[in-house]
C-alpha cells in the first residue's frame, strides 16, 4: 500500500509526528511493534514546556501534578523548591502514549499496532517497508522506533552509538498501601531525585499509591548498574522504613542516548525524531519534551518536501534553532556539575533562587542558556553572602 510517510514507532515522538503529517493532508501510516496500550519504562513526567506543543492531555487518567524537587547532593545536602504551579503531570505512559496515538488517528493517520518493522530500503524514489505483516511504500520515512531503531540502522543514518553516547536506565513501578505510600514520598506533589558520586542519579516520581523508582547512569560508569540499583534500594528502604525490595515484582533496563552530540539525523528521505535521533537532555535524562518537538518538527518538514519537492536539510536546522544548541549547552553543564556538584549544591543553599531558577527550566519557562546566565548574574550576590557569614563565623 503507498503512503506519503511512514511512521516506524508509536511512543510520543511517532504519534506527534504522525499527527502532524495528518494535519497536513498527508496520507501517513504508524507502525508500532507492541500492542497498544502496552507499558513502557520511563518515570513518566511530561513537562509543561511539553504540553505546549500537545496541548490538553485531560483524557488521560490517571495523572498527577508535580509542582517541583527535592534533590540531594552524594553527601546528602539538600535543595528543594515547590513553585504554585505546576511544573509537570506525572502519567503511566500505557495510557499517555494510548491518548498521543488515538489524537493522531483521529486526525487522519493510519495506526498498525502489533506490526514491527523488519527492513527499510528506498529504491527508486521511494521507500520500502517490510514489516512482519505486510509491505508498504511511501516518499518519506520517520524513524521515532527509540535507541535501538531500525530505520537508523537500515537506513544508514547510524550503526551503532559513540562510545559514552548513551547511559544506562533501570527502573520499576511498585505499588504501596495508602500508609506505606505516605512514608514513601516526601511530598507527594513533588519528585525526588539523589545524585550519586559516579555520574547519574536515582529518583522517585509518586503517582497515587504507585512509584515510579529508577537509576540512570551516563557513560563512563564505573559502577555496575543493576548493583547500584540494588544499592539505591536499600538506601531508600532504610531511609523510609519500608521493605521495597519486597515490592518489586519486575525490573526494565534500557540505554538512553545522551543529547547534545553531533548527529545525522535525517538522510534521503529519512528523518529521525526522539531517542532514534539522540534528543534525551544529556543531565537529567528527560526525553519526552524532545520527542514531542521533534515530531512535531519532522511532520513539518515532511509536508514541505512532499508539496513543494524541498529537501530534508530543514529538519537539522530547525531542530538546532528549537533544542539542539540548548542540549549542547546541557552537556556541558552536566559535566561541570558533577565535578563540582557539593560545591553547586553548597551555593544552592546559600542562595535557594538558584535552585529555584533550575526548577522552572525543568518547567520549561527557561532553557539552559538563559538558566546558565542567570546564575552567572547571581554569583556575585551568593559568593558575598558566603564570605559574610565566613567572616561572622570567624569572629564568633
Amino acid at each position: 500500500m503507498d503512503y506519503d510517510v511512514i511512521v516506524v514507532g508509536g511512543g510520543p515522538g511517532g504519534a506527534m509526528a504522525a499527527r502532524t503529517c495528518a494535519e497536513k493532508g498527508l496520507k501517513v501510516l504508524l507502525l508500532e511493534k507492541e500492542d497498544v496500550p502496552r507499558y513502557k519504562a520511563c518515570g513518566g513526567a511530561v513537562s509543561w514546556k511539553a504540553l505546549q506543543i500537545i496541548g490538553p492531555i485531560d483524557e488521560v487518567q490517571p495523572q498527577y501534578r508535580c509542582y517541583g524537587a527535592t534533590v540531594y547532593s552524594p553527601a546528602m545536602r539538600k535543595a528543594s523548591h515547590k513553585l504554585k504551579e505546576a511544573v509537570s503531570i506525572l502519567v503511566f505512559r500505557s495510557s499517555f502514549d494510548h491518548f498521543l496515538l488515538k489524537q493522531a488517528q483521529d486526525k487522519g493517520a493510519d495506526i498498525n499496532t502489533g506490526e514491527k518493522a523488519i527492513s527499510v530500503n528506498i529504491i527508486d524514489e521511494q521507500v520500502h517497508v517490510i514489516t512482519t505483516k505486510g509491505e508498504y511504500t511511501a516518499k518519506l520515512i520517520i524513524g521515532a522506533d527509540g535507541v535501538n531503531s531500525t530505520v537508523a540502522r537500515e537506513t544508514g543514518l547510524r550503526k551503532k552509538w559513540e562510545a559514552e553516547g548513551y547511559g544506562i536506565c533501570i527502573e520499576t513501578e511498585i505499588e504501596l498501601t495508602p500508609e506505606d505510600a505516605e512514608k514513601c514520598v516526601l511530598d507527594k506533589e513533588m519528585i525526588e531525585a539523589y545524585f550519586l558520586k559516579s555520574r547519574g542519579y536515582g529518583w522517585i516520581f509518586p503517582k497515587g499509591n504507585i512509584m515510579s523508582i529508577g537509576l540512570g547512569l551516563w557513560k563512563p560508569i564505573t559502577i555496575k548498574p543493576p548493583q547500584a540499583f540494588e544499592d539505591f534500594i536499600s538506601f531508600l528502604s532504610k531511609e523510609r522504613g519500608i521493605d521495597l525490595a519486597a515490592h518489586i515484582t519486575k525490573k526494565f533496563i534500557h540505554r538512553v542516548p545522551v543529547g547534545g552530540m553531533n548527529r545525522k539525523i535525517s538522510g534521503e528521505k529519512v528523518l529521525l525524531v526522539g531517542d532514534a535521533a539522540g534528543f534525551v537532555d544529556p543531565f537529567l535524562g528527560e526525553g519526552i519534551y524532545y520527542a514531542v518537538a521533534s515530531g512535531s518538527a519532522a511532520g513539518e518538514v515532511a509536508a514541505e518536501a512532499i508539496y513543494h519537492g524541498t529537501d530534508l536539510s530543514a529538519y537539522q536546522e530547525n531542530c538546532n534553532s528549537l533544542f539542539n544548541k540548548d542540549l549542547c549547552i546541557a552537556f556541558k553543564f552536566g559535566n561541570t556539575f558533577h565535578k563540582h556538584i557539593e560545591k553547586i549544591f553548597y551555593l544552592f543553599d546559600k542562595d535557594p533562587e538558584l535552585f529555584r531558577m533550575y526548577v522552572l527550566t525543568g518547567k520549561g519557562v527557561l532553557d539552559y542558556s538563559k538558566f546558565i546566565k542567570k546564575c552567572i548574574l547571581r554569583t556575585p550576590v551568593t559568593l558575598l553572602r558566603v564570605v559574610g557569614i565566613t567572616m561572622r563565623t570567624a569572629k564568633e
